[in-house]
């Protein structure tokens, strides 16, 4: 064959196959889209960024970005599969709830950027009456409305958005909703004054820029959701720390509605609702979606039975099961056939090494079917104890330790999966020790505990007077309580029955119980989070059928026997003899029972007990003292939620976050301002103990109180005026370094204001003492008035002079805020005849800071002192800021 004709041959080869290498790589990449939520802008850099730089090339993925228009609905456009993921509001909660099909996949914003535009500073919602609003079916904003319905004299009224600012600048909309990193920019180029209303300084806030999927995409293509997921949140790290390069690329890539300029300010504005603190980007922390869900409820969005069916964690997208495998993970497992598991050798049920040397225990069973679906061999440790086993995942001998509570201290170097085992802790004492109520109890006594194990660390960070005694084993703990070493031992019950059961101990009972307990989980090295994915997906994989199957062959045991004639007989005997003790013990019981019931009362009774339903918040049983406490009574109690009772409405974030962590198991545990039914108020220091039943569901929670009432009447004296009622000159000097250190972390500003009352000596002198005392408490309710967001404080000095510290306002909305309050003391026309105007006046000096620049409360003064006086040098009835921004 000719030469020239093998070469044609060989470059058509190279070619040809060059051609379908590069179709199968085309082939594998997969087109998906990403339907937003507003116009191109810097809001969505994470999407474009990850394009730009390839991250969704890297994993497989196509992603096209598609535009906005105001008529769309993302969440339609995602569940119809006319868009494969989309960024969507926090209503996106409700949307779930009501049935929609989605799934929520990361979280773009921490926090929500979403404000109202005003042309004027709205200081109190009462201000919203009769207002005009344009919003985007906002859940901030219609929380923030709702909160608002008490206080309207006239109701909102909402206008269909159009997206156009020019809304706004019109005045066809009064209140504009609008993201605080978007709009305020476009105001400002055009030298047009805005006031921006936060929901957040009214307390509500939420996730934003939800990014979802529909459930059956999630569930057909989890492998793909997540690379999605880890890619967008790789591109939005990449767009924080390359801003100017991303706002030139969407720049040139996309039809932007404004300047550069704009876009460079939105990317500033931005990073600080993506990476917010220590949260990781894009996480969604359940306690917050169902923050989010309460509010959706209080509003109407969703009925009060469906938000009670709600579990947060189903909402949020998982992958799980070992389909979901990644090849890097698949990997691991062929590179690494046998993993070595840190496990305890004498830890019954749990865990344990057998006579014939065999891996056995509930944790067993578990590993053996982790080897069955993963294709590996765990190899468990045989001769340590659990001591040199911590020692040992700590020196890298170890890779996973098999069944571990998640302690602070092992959280430190380890991972943890989710729990897979829970058992209460308990106090196993001789028979003649008494009811141990709490752990309190224990000071000065000594308590055995295993070495290393949960309890250890527990008591000895938590109860520091207790004597510790530390053993190796169960079975030496139970012993030590025998002869007399140790008043009790504490570890799990399931472990103490076992143990009692397997070596015929009879003189031990559990004497008491804490609120802590034995939750073990899979932990795993923090540098090694490729194993700690595997085990989770494992951990997942497991059915309810083989947790089940677990449980009753080693929580249920029983035995199975065949009996002769002669052991009948003796059976006999002894049940005879039993018998007659069993009436006997019967008739102490119940006197013992008595006595400990007598106890329990009088325990409640001190502690104003009651039981708490934790799905409707009532009260299902209330002590004497508590009813006499609320001035309701047991019928009346019966139909009030806990939060009907109290002075302060509670926050749906602080509400959700107390339920979440009861339900969890744990107690809450703070300071609570009560309002009896006669309308006084009194203080408690509150504990919420959640009750568990057999299966460990929490089925009530017991509330106990310590009457603090006397305790918080004395701090208000310490704090408070006691002729206006506001915070006096040392609570300032309390409250000032704390108050600049947390707007120095979240950098705003600070404003102060000092004030006087003209002439007021004039009002003594004229009209006598007790009107002059009428006079402050009137100028004292009307500056509460002008100043009454959460971070305003309004503080008497001293006689006539007073103070206001607020903060996150600037120079020019606190002056014309002062200015109103000002003219506010004037229109009330309080008698002065002495001077000239006939009527009350004001003299302010306020200046305005960035926290940075203050060190001492003193500079501050010295600085509104002088004004102050310039205000007075003027002709009072003057307001002075200090000259210049310090």
């Amino acid at each position: 064959m000719p030469i020239k004709l093998l070469v044609f041959i060989a470059l058509a080869s190279l070619l040809l196959g060059a051609r379908l290498s590069w179709a199968e790589q085309k082939q594998a990449v997969t087109p998906v889209t990403v339907q937003v939520n507003w116009h191109h802008q810097y809001q969505f850099a994470g999407f474009y960024a990850a394009i730009a730089q390839g991250y969704y090339r890297d994993v497989g993925l196509d992603v096209t970005i598609k535009g906005w228009h105001p008529e769309l609905n993302v969440v339609d456009e995602v569940v119809s599969g006319r868009a494969t993921f989309g960024t969507a509001y926090s209503s996106a909660v409700a949307d779930y709830i009501n049935g929609a099909p989605i799934s929520a996949v990361m979280a773009s914003f921490q926090f929500s950027p979403m404000v109202l535009l005003s042309k004027e500073p709205i200081t109190d919602l009462s201000q919203l009456s009769g207002k005009t609003l344009s919003h985007y079916n906002n859940l901030q904003i219609l929380t923030l409305i709702n909160r608002a319905e008490t206080y309207l004299s006239e109701a909102v009224v909402t206008v269909p958005p159009s997206g156009n600012l020019d809304d706004f600048l019109t005045g066809r909309i009064a209140l504009y909703g609008a993201y605080e990193t978007n709009e305020p920019y476009q105001l400002q180029e055009k030298n047009i004054a805005y006031y921006l209303l936060k929901p957040a300084d009214f307390g509500v806030n939420t996730m934003e820029d939800i990014v979802i999927v529909s459930q059956s995409f999630a569930a057909k293509k989890p492998d793909l959701v997540e690379a999605f997921r880890q890619a967008t949140i790789a591109g939005w790290r990449y767009a924080i720390d390359n801003q100017a390069e991303i706002v030139n690329y969407i720049m040139r890539n996309y039809p932007v509605v404004k300047s550069e300029q704009a876009l460079m300010f939105e990317a500033q504005a931005t990073t600080k609702y993506v990476r917010a603190g220590r949260t990781p980007i894009g996480a969604i922390d359940h306690s917050r979606v169902l923050a989010t869900a309460a509010q959706s409820r209080d509003i109407g969005l969703i009925s009060h039975e469906l938000f009670d069916q709600f579990k947060p964690k189903e909402f949020v997208f998982k992958r799980t099961g070992l389909g979901s495998l990644t090849e890097q993970e698949r990997a691991f497992l062929v590179q690494n056939p046998v993993i070595r598991i840190g496990n305890d050798i004498n830890w019954p049920p749990f865990e344990y090494i057998n006579h014939k040397g065999q891996y056995s225990g509930m944790v067993a069973e578990y590993f053996k079917l982790f080897e069955q679906r993963l294709g590996v061999r765990f190899e468990p440790v045989k001769y340590k104890k659990w001591s040199e086993v911590i020692q040992g995942i700590q020196e890298g001998q170890v890779d996973i330790l098999s069944a571990a509570t998640p302690t602070p201290e092992r959280q430190s170097y380890l991972n943890f999966t989710d729990s897979f085992l829970s058992f209460p802790m308990v106090l196993a004492g001789n028979p003649d020790t008494l009811l141990i109520n709490n752990y309190q109890e224990l000071e000065g006594q000594t308590v055995a505990v295993v070495q290393d194990y949960w309890p250890h660390e527990y008591l000895r960070n938590n109860h520091p007077n207790v004597n510790l005694y530390l053993v190796d084993s169960v079975l030496e703990g139970l012993q030590a309580v025998i002869t007399g070493k140790a008043l009790v031992f504490s570890d799990s019950l399931a472990v103490i029955n076992y143990i009692s059961r397997e070596h015929g101990i009879t003189d031990i009972q559990i004497v008491g119980q804490s609120d802590q307990r034995f939750s073990l989980a899979m932990g795993i090295p923090k540098d090694n989070p490729i194993l700690l994915s595997i085990m989770q997906k494992a951990l997942d994989d497991i059915t309810l059928a083989e947790t089940n199957q677990i449980y009753s062959q080693w929580v249920n045991l029983g035995v199975v026997t065949r009996l002769d004639s002669r052991q009948l007989q003796q059976i006999a005997i002894y049940a005879l003899l039993v018998l007659l003790l069993l009436i006997a013990w019967i008739v102490f019981y119940r006197m013992q029972k008595q006595q400990l019931k007598t106890y329990v009362s009088q325990v409640n009774e001190l502690t104003y007990a009651s039981y708490i339903d934790p799905k409707t918040y009532k009260t299902l049983w209330a002590s004497n003292s508590y009813i006499q406490l609320t001035g309701y009574c047991s019928a009346e109690l019966a139909e009030l939620s806990i939060l009907d009772l109290m002075r302060d409405e509670m926050s749906d974030d602080e509400l959700a976050m107390i339920v979440n962590k009861v339900m969890q198991g744990d107690s809450w545990t703070g300071e609570i301002e009560g309002k009896s039914k006669q309308g006084e108020s009194y203080w408690v220091d509150l504990t919420l103990s959640p009750q568990r039943n057999l299966f460990g569901k929490v089925e009530k929670v017991l509330a106990t109180r310590v009457n603090i009432t006397d305790k918080k009447r004395l701090e208000a004296q310490s704090t408070e005026d006691e002729l206006t009622g506001l915070y006096n000159r040392r609570y300032l000097l309390q409250l000032f370094d704390s108050e600049v250190s947390r707007l120095k972390r979240l950098n705003h500003s600070l404003c102060f204001a000092l004030f006087d009352l003209d002439y007021f000596k004039l009002i003594n002198d004229t009209y006598g003492h007790e009107q002059g005392d009428q006079v402050l408490q009137q100028v004292a309710s009307i500056a509460q008035e002008h100043f009454s967001r959460a971070n305003d404080y309004v503080f008497r000095f001293g006689g006539e002079e007073f103070l206001i510290m607020t903060s996150n306002l600037t120079r020019e909305e606190f002056s014309l805020q002062l200015e109103r309050f000002r003219e506010a003391v004037f229109a009330q026309q309080i008698a002065n005849d002495a001077v000239e105007l006939k009527y009350l006046t004001l003299s302010i000096g306020a200046g305005f800071w960035a926290s940075e620049s203050i060190s001492a409360f003193k500079d501050v003064y010295r600085d509104l002192d002088d004004a102050l006086y310039q205000a007075k040098n003027l002709g009072r009835n003057k307001l002075v800021m200090v000259s210049k921004d310090i």
